[in-house]
């Protein structure tokens, strides 16, 4: 019987306590201190700073994602979406976290999807699939992937949030519920239902994340000779790398091919009865192309990737193919951020040269004359391909 009582006695208090907290917390909700109930599982408000001055000139971010992980696996990871870019305030407990940013929420992509971000470790961005109707990859290991868009991130690490962290926020809890409760009071013998004043939290500056981008790009020339004869192209650039991950900012081993489908011609430039004026026969055509980089383990040897280019003539029948092995001009790509700047401000990316050194064939345009460049073709004529070796 009296084990019976005691059990009894014990289940009272655990309910007369339970129901206690509970009035407390509905007592602030009902005077606009709600938020002070949050400071229950000890707590306290982390400051991180956001520098984007490494990535504002390349894009300017209208919002930002932060992902907290505690060391402790038995807490959950802490995900904060903000517009304001200066600083996250993380309300965290006492313990070491890992944690990241990056521009924008990871929803907002259209070209990029984000993988395993419960695990900082492996946390990673890949450029979607996408199809072609022209293009089909090589190997079946190889996807065809999206040009990515703009994403800069930075992480910190082992960031300590202390006891003494807490016990602040924790004291500054309890005097806001005793102001709170002198407020109700006062409110209650005025019959004045004004709200009381917001407490002021002590926030914990514990370092700055500063942004900088894992998207490059790589401009691309193909130097060609007779470009009047030239109506339109299409190129790939074969076996780049997927994603990268998010914590390290490496690429992964997976591959993807980009292809190319706006070009714009590049005229050299020549001296004529002593004037500059462009030379219509001779130039380039040049692609802008974004990409993650090379992949993991690129070794820098030419054959690892290979740019592909089909010309269209202006006879609106002849086609081109073209094969350049470029891996070596694209050795160093990994190293571009967005961060190095020539004396205008302007970002530096890597450019890949290519020439092919036979002149385009002399063909008759089907528009009468000798033709011209057209990027927006769509009509490719019949397959009759003439493919010319690389010299």
């Amino acid at each position: 019987m009296m084990r019976r009582f005691n059990k009894i006695l014990t289940s009272l208090i655990i309910l007369a306590t339970t129901i206690i907290a509970a009035v407390s917390c509905t007592e602030d909700m009902d005077f606009g201190f709600k938020e002070l109930c949050f400071y229950h599982p000890h707590t306290a408000p982390v400051k991180v700073k956001v520098d984007w001055s490494k990535f504002r000139h390349i894009e300017k971010p209208t919002g930002m994602t932060v992902y907290a992980y505690p060391l402790n696996p038995d807490e959950d990871l802490f995900r904060f979406v903000s517009h304001n870019l200066d600083a996250v305030t993380l309300d965290l407990k006492a313990g070491f976290f890992h944690a990241f940013a990056f521009n924008q929420s990871d929803s907002e992509y259209a070209t990029i999807e984000f993988y395993n971000l419960e695990d900082f470790d492996n946390a990673e961005a890949r450029v979607i699939q996408v199809k072609s109707n022209w293009y089909s990859t090589r190997t079946p290991d190889t996807k065809l992937g999206a040009e990515p868009e703009w994403l800069a991130i930075d992480c910190l690490q082992n960031i300590e949030v202390t006891e003494e962290m807490v016990e602040i926020a924790e004291q500054e809890y309890l005097a806001a519920r005793q102001e709170a409760a002198r407020a109700r009071k006062q409110a209650r013998k005025e019959l004045d239902t004004k709200a009381p004043t917001k407490v002021t939290k002590t926030q914990h500056e514990v370092g700055t994340l500063v942004p900088k981008s894992i998207i490059k790009n790589v401009d691309i020339y193909i130097h060609l000779e007779n470009m009047q004869y030239l109506r339109s192209a299409l190129g790939a650039l074969e076996d780049m790398a997927e994603g990268c991950y998010i914590s390290s900012r490496e690429t992964t081993d997976g591959l993807v091919t980009h292809t190319i489908e706006s070009w714009k011609f590049v005229y050299n430039k020549i001296i004529e009865d002593g004037k500059e004026k462009e030379d219509f026969t001779t130039g380039a055509i040049k692609a802008t192309l974004s990409t993650f980089g090379t992949p993991a383990g690129h070794t820098g040897l030419s054959e690892e990737n290979n740019l592909y280019v089909k010309l269209l003539l202006v006879d609106n029948e002849t086609m081109i193919d073209l094969n350049f092995p470029i891996g070596e001009q694209l050795a160093a790509i990994n190293e571009y951020d967005g961060t190095q700047l020539d004396e205008n401000g302007k970002v530096i990316w890597p450019e890949v040269h290519v020439y092919w050194p036979e002149p385009l064939p002399e063909v008759q345009s089907v528009n009468g004359g000798t033709g011209g460049f057209d990027v927006g073709v769509s009509d490719w004529g019949e397959e009759i391909v003439t493919v010319l070796p690389l010299l």
